[in-house]
């Protein structure tokens, strides 16, 4: 470089030698600069006084702090010779125009006329080279962070800027990247992203994986895994919003009314045990670290060191027994350990009140999952007075459990002793099935049903435990037990409720039952009558084990009841009603379920259901009663499940009698058919002409019910049975028979409406049922008009008691369908249309309707559609019709029609019924309850109907395209 250029910076030192270096080698003080990138005064300024002084020594031997106070003058001189001479650019000001009288008097002094200043060396306020501007902030901060941080001292450790954001040195400052409001999220990701990205190149294993299977992957820190699209979906869906899991039981192609005693519901794509699980939360990855056997002995060392990220050579030299090593890799602290041993502080005590917990290991609460089934002793904290704070008791598998727990906790946010009571619960409500006290499906159906309870109803982690297994008689922390919380607080009574094993009854009169009742009746709020307590507790006396078995005072039958008790309570049902929704779902077995809590093997969806399956249906079913505004009892009364008294009123009574009296009037006879004048054959030979009438009108005169049709003409169904009836007799000519054959349909016909209208009369007057639904509703009780009036003849004219049940039952029981058909709204069109064709309702329908919860339920879902279509109810059944043609309609086509019935579009539609397996549409109202169910939750979620479907096809098993279509689909529906 000429001398020329440094000629000022060769000033600012003292005189040196000409040569380049001096006799150690050193530079001179010009060649220094050189070596530093100075080029001039301004160089040297932009730079800590000290961070030069430092550099330079490292080239030459110049005075560095002289140098850097000449250099601070020298540039004082030289801004203030810059503002003397500085001159304006000459280019003239642009004037605004003179009008009026000011235009006639000239221009006197002004700033710009006196002052010409270089308005090309300023900018406006909001540019971004102005020096108020962020960029120049920014920029200050910039260099004071390389030059007075960064440059003041020197240190090993120190992580320099360019380290931390190599992007900045790199980043275009223009008007976009000043102004364009950044996530500081993004930025993150991309600063990380390429640090990592740089990192895995160098690692052949994981060089052709994306950073997303790498944390997804990664199981040490215990952060991770993270599975950026399930974070997605569960974000997306969360708030009031249905969860992942619960989503398929919203659109679930089954409901528990239409398939009661399964295990159905829940179950679109995936079985309802995939969705329990998924309502855990918990990403696939998580589910298959929790579910993943212990590891092999040839594994144990790989174990470690992906799990804890430790070097692992045998037990006795484990570096995680050592409390600080054991923290470090878990990321938990010394109370949070205790907490999870259940040691020291956390120590669990038994109640006093549960005699056999008394003499039982107190590590079955708190820490009974990662201590394991072995009769070991449990882990503790050792504090040698030599030695740092250890972990005692440890072991392989001890260890595997404890990263399990610690990981779930964090997943979940659960305290360690009410996570280990609820994991614990779920395990031994398996029984024998998982005698090595593993994690399993079930548990994680556990946390998933926990969660959804715990959202919808503020249920506790040991309140729910306590529906799988036992009330916990253990606790720590200074809390209460949860038996006492429940029996014993406050005590009321002078002594508290005490567990010791020992025999009650609900009948005995001795003063302990008596207390023990009260006490119960106390702490489950309950009170001592036979549709309560007693319910519950025959119940429990009758199903707790394989055989009928006495009530004792010990944790199962107390347990039993609290968990019946408490089912009712959480879903704000009366005890007798909670237990009437379980048999009418279940029956006795759901009962059972409920009654010992057990949990069975869900492998796929045709397993029996169990308490977790009853619970997801009791909420459906409460809430579909509250929606409806439906009681049970009555619900149960109106199908016929619980028996009506076989009475009749006074009033009734004589009605009856009097209908009787009419229907005697109203029967047929051979007498009648002389007065009709009719024909003899071709020979002259009289006919008998009432044997020829025997399919149409039976012993009584009853003219008999003919088969139901959409369309009904009675006329020619009768013509029809009497011309087949003649066809073996012959007459003069075809006009007297054809006579004939119309004065016996019209005899007929008119004994059938006179008959009938006995029969519209009294279920107008007795259940104002319109005359028109009469028919339907005697058809749809399996009746007919005919049957009636024979029972009722039958019943007047004997006088044994069993003929005057037999009425009483027959009228109760049209009295509840005229009921029901009257709650409902049905019109006489509709029942009739399902009665002829009970598989429009459902698919697996067949035979003759009857009133039933699948059946009441379905046309419940036909009148609310029929109620807020707000189309004709022609176009909805002929829709129906349509759908069932003999000539099978085009999916596209049934579409479309269906589509204006359900305010959708064609396309979603059909997006929707192409998971039906038989035919791609519509057929039974049943999917069609199933579209606007669909089509409810798409208009929630913000989603298509093909997303929701993808979304509850989620399962562990799915690939990452389906995770992050789905997550990318839910996120842009929240934008």
């Amino acid at each position: 470089m000429p001398d020329q250029a440094f000629s000022l910076l060769a000033t600012i030192s003292k005189a040196e030698t000409s040569s380049a270096t001096n006799n150690e080698g050193r530079l001179s003080f010009v060649d220094a600069m050189q070596q530093m990138a100075i080029g001039s005064v301004f160089d040297i300024l932009r730079r800590p006084k000290p961070a030069f002084v430092r550099e330079l020594m490292k080239f030459s031997d110049a005075n560095g702090e002289l140098a850097y106070e000449n250099a601070r003058c020298y540039a004082t001189q030289i801004v203030r010779l810059y503002r003397n001479q500085l001159v304006s650019s000459g280019r003239a000001q642009t004037l605004t125009r003179r009008t009026g009288v000011r235009s006639l008097v000239e221009i006197g002094p002004s700033f710009p006329n006196l002052f010409k200043e270089n308005w090309d060396l300023f900018c406006k306020v909001d540019a971004i080279e102005a020096k108020d501007s962020p960029v120049a902030y920014l920029t200050s901060l910039y260099r004071f962070a390389l030059n007075e941080l960064e440059g003041s001292t020197a240190e090993a450790k120190r992580i320099n800027l360019d380290l931390r954001r190599p992007d900045l040195k790199d980043l275009m400052i223009d008007q976009q990247s000043t102004f364009t409001p950044v996530p500081v999220l993004n930025i993150v990701h991309e600063v990380l992203g390429k640090a990592i990205r740089t990192y895995v190149d160098t690692v052949q294993a994981d060089k052709d994986k994306t950073l997303y299977q790498l944390i997804a992957e990664k199981q040490h820190p215990f952060l991770f895994p993270y599975n950026f699209h399930h974070q997605q979906v569960m974000l997306g869906l969360s708030g009031k919003q249905p969860s992942l899991g619960e989503l398929s039981y919203r659109v679930s192609l089954q409901v528990p009314a239409t398939a009661p005693g399964a295990n159905a519901y829940g179950a679109v794509q995936q079985p309802s045990a995939v969705a329990q699980a998924m309502m855990s939360g918990l990403s696939p990855e998580q589910q298959l670290i929790l579910l993943e056997p212990r590891p092999a002995v040839e594994n144990i060392a790989s174990f470690f060191k992906r799990k804890y990220n430790v070097d692992y050579l045998d037990d006795a030299s484990n570096p995680l027994n050592a409390l600080k090593v054991f923290t470090e890799k878990t990321g938990l602290s010394a109370s949070e350990v205790e907490s999870l041993l259940a040691v020291r502080n956390n120590t669990p005590y038994p109640s006093h009140n549960v005699l056999p917990a008394l003499h039982s290991d107190a590590r079955t609460y708190g820490a009974s999952y990662v201590n394991g089934p072995s009769t070991a002793a449990a882990m503790d904290i050792e504090f040698p007075d030599d030695a740092p704070p250890r972990l005692i008791n440890t072991s392989v598998e001890r260890f595997d459990r404890l990263q399990r727990m610690i990981r779930l906790q964090r997943w979940l946010n659960i305290p360690f002793a009410e996570l280990d009571t609820l994991v614990m619960a779920a395990i031994s409500a398996e029984g024998a099935a998982n005698p090595g006290a593993v994690l399993t499906s079930n548990t994680l159906r556990a946390l998933g049903c926990y969660r959804y309870l715990h959202r919808q109803y503020k249920l506790l982690p040991e309140e729910f435990a306590a529906f799988l297994h036992h009330l916990s008689p253990y606790a720590s922390d200074a809390r209460l037990p949860m038996f006492d919380q429940v029996f014993n607080s406050p005590v009321l009574f002078d002594t508290p409720l005490t567990l010791d094993g020992s025999d009650f009854s609900l009948t005995s009169t001795d003063s302990k039952t008596i207390k023990t009742l009260a006490q119960l009746c106390a702490g489950l709020q309950l009170p001592a009558t036979q549709d309560s307590l007693w319910l519950l507790a025959i119940d429990t006396r009758e199903l707790i084990g394989d055989a009928p078995q006495s009530l004792k005072r010990n944790l199962s039958t107390i347990s039993s009841l609290y968990r019946q008790t408490r089912i009712a309570a959480m879903f704000g049902l009366a005890a007798k009603d909670s237990w009437a929704l379980i048999d009418l779902l279940g029956g006795e077995a759901w009962r059972k379920q409920v009654v010992t809590g057990q949990l069975t093997p869900h492998a796929d969806s045709a397993a029996e259901p169990d308490i977790l399956d009853i619970l997801m249906q009791l909420d459906w079913a409460v809430a579909w009663l509250k929606n409806t505004g439906r009681d049970i009892s009555t619900l149960r009364r109106q199908l016929g499940v619980d028996a009506s008294e076989a009475t009749i009123a006074q009033t009734v009574l004589d009605q009856l009698n009097q209908l009787a009296g009419q229907a005697c009037t109203a029967v047929l006879s051979a007498e009648q058919l002389l007065t009709l004048d009719l024909p003899s054959d071709s020979e002259g030979q009289a006919i008998d002409w009432w044997p020829l009438l025997a399919p149409l009108i039976n012993e009584q005169g009853l003219v008999l019910a003919r088969p139901l049709t959409l369309i009904e003409d009675l006329g020619a169904d009768l013509t029809q049975v009497i011309n087949e009836q003649l066809a073996d007799i012959t007459f003069a000519d075809e006009a007297i028979k054809a006579a004939a054959i119309n004065r016996l349909m019209e005899y007929v016909l008119g004994g059938y409406l006179a008959q009938h209208r006995l029969v519209e009369g009294l279920l107008q007057s007795t259940a104002d049922l319109p005359l028109d639904r009469s028919e339907g509703v005697l058809r749809w009780e399996g009746s007919s008009a005919d049957q009636f009036l024979s029972v009722l003849l039958q019943a007047t004219a004997s006088a044994e008691p069993g003929q005057t049940e037999a009425l009483a039952e027959a009228l109760n029981t049209l009295l509840r369908h005229a009921e029901v058909n009257q709650q409902l709204g049905l019109s006489a069109q509709a029942l009739r249309t399902f009665l002829v064709n009970p598989h429009w309702l459902h698919p697996t329908f067949s035979g003759p309707l009857r009133l039933s919860l699948p059946s009441f339920y379905l046309l419940d879902r036909y009148c609310d559609w029929r109620n807020n279509a707000e189309k004709a109810e022609e176009r909805l059944l002929d829709y129906l019709s349509h759908a069932n043609r003999t000539s099978t309609p085009t999916a596209k086509e049934c579409a479309a029609l269906l589509a204006a019935l359900l305010d959708d579009s064609a396309t979603e539609v059909e997006a929707a019924t192409k998971i039906f397996t038989t035919h791609k549409f519509a057929q039974s109202m049943s999917q069609v309850d199933w579209l606007r169910r669909m089509h409810s939750a798409s208009q929630q979620k913000h989603l298509a109907n093909a997303q929701l479907l993808k979304a509850t096809a989620l399962s562990p098993d799915s690939a990452i395209g389906d995770w992050q279509a789905v997550g990318e689909a839910v996120m842009a529906a929240n934008r």
